[in-house]
């Protein structure tokens, strides 16, 4: 099963804005806050929190898998920073 991207973006705003009380909403940010996107996993542990879903889970980590840098400036962008 290959990655979907746009349910990853859908669930990362989700997860970073749009959603009601999310845990690990603050751990989420200050990951995608750092400046390498070598700290994707802490990003994807920081999502895990607040996540419960095995597919929405599922998904991220085939993202990662398939292209970190591009998951971890999805997220820097959904939080209004600057891709690396």
């Amino acid at each position: 099963m290959s990655a979907n991207w746009k349910l990853v973006k859908d669930d990362l705003d989700w997860s970073l804005n749009t959603g009601e009380d999310v845990k690990g909403r603050a751990e989420l940010k200050e990951a995608f806050n750092k400046d390498d996107a070598k700290y994707v996993g802490s990003a994807i542990e920081a999502y895990k929190i607040g996540q419960r879903d095995n597919h929405k889970l599922s998904n991220i980590s085939r993202c990662a898998q398939e292209d970190d840098k591009r998951l971890y400036n999805m997220g820097r962008k959904l939080i209004g920073l600057k891709a690396l």
